[in-house]
């Protein structure tokens, strides 16, 4: 939502460059993902990580996961700003949609491409340790 307020501004009121106006649309779709993600990681996990007998921290599980996650939404990220980026830029080059209509659109689209990779990189990556 915030990305088709940024770029319906942005051509409005910064630039009719849509080169420029599709890497503003981004930036803020990615900050405002991660910040989510993040947060909402950090409390819904705060105490996944607790071995309940002992009370300690399994860091080193706690690192593996992480590593994982990063792995797996890093290769799904990029692919998402493949798909976000060339298609915000044709349809806006293409004149076919209001630019906020073009912004939802094609996050809508990225994030079925981000999904599927995800989960196609969760179920042949992420298979548990015997």
């Amino acid at each position: 939502m915030a990305d088709a307020f940024v770029v319906q501004y942005s051509v409005d009121s910064i630039t009719d460059n849509n080169i420029v106006v599709s890497i503003f649309s981004i930036m803020t779709d990615t900050g405002v993902y991660l910040a989510t993600f993040a947060a909402v990681f950090l409390i819904d996990n705060r105490n996944k990580y607790v071995d309940v007998a002992t009370g300690k921290r399994d860091s080193a599980r706690f690192k593996r996961d992480v590593k994982r996650i990063i792995a797996t939404l890093g290769v799904s990220e990029v692919v998402y700003i493949i798909v976000k980026f060339t298609s915000i830029y044709v349809l806006l080059q293409s004149n076919v949609a209001a630019p906020y209509q073009a912004a939802m659109s094609t996050t809508l689209l990225a994030w079925v491409f981000y999904v599927i990779t995800a989960n196609v990189i969760m179920i042949r990556f992420w298979k548990p340790a015997r």
